[in-house]
């Protein structure tokens, strides 16, 4: 599986590029995302009230099935995941102190960074450009 991050400061287009990135590398292969959730809990609303009454794990169907744990987890176990589900790419949103390898979208230095992108920058050919270059990595190895 090959993995890139997609990291920067909040509102700089993170999102953005992933959406764009996910669409071009779905084209090549099966692709899963992990998105870094800290400022974003998702304890709240009916999620919340049924964590509430003691559940450790929300399943909800619907379109999709999404998947909502009590613990943390963390980025090593996510990824594994992915892989286990027979993922060709995975998108990370945030993880910016991460061995990843990363596109910076922030006036931030980081560990492991192949490019810098603004959001005005982003266009079809460049998105092209980048899955290319995650299409041709190394796959990552996960520790499972």
């Amino acid at each position: 599986m090959k993995v890139i991050a997609v990291v920067g400061t909040k509102k700089t287009g993170k999102t953005t590029l992933v959406e764009a990135l996910v669409r071009s590398l779905a084209k090549h292969g099966k692709v899963g995302t992990v998105k870094n959730m800290v400022d974003h809990p998702v304890d709240r609303g009916d999620t919340k009230r049924h964590f509430d009454a003691g559940a450790d794990v929300v399943i909800g169907l619907g379109e999709a099935r999404l998947l909502v744990r009590r613990d943390r987890g963390d980025l090593e176990s996510a990824l594994a995941e992915l892989e286990r589900e027979g993922m060709d790419y995975a998108v990370v949103e945030g993880f910016k102190h991460s061995s990843l390898f990363k596109i910076v979208m922030a006036d931030i230095e980081v560990p492991n960074m192949v490019r810098r992108v603004r959001l005005p920058e982003v266009d079809e050919d460049l998105v092209a450009e980048l899955a290319e270059m995650v299409r041709g990595m190394e796959d990552y190895k996960t520790a499972g």
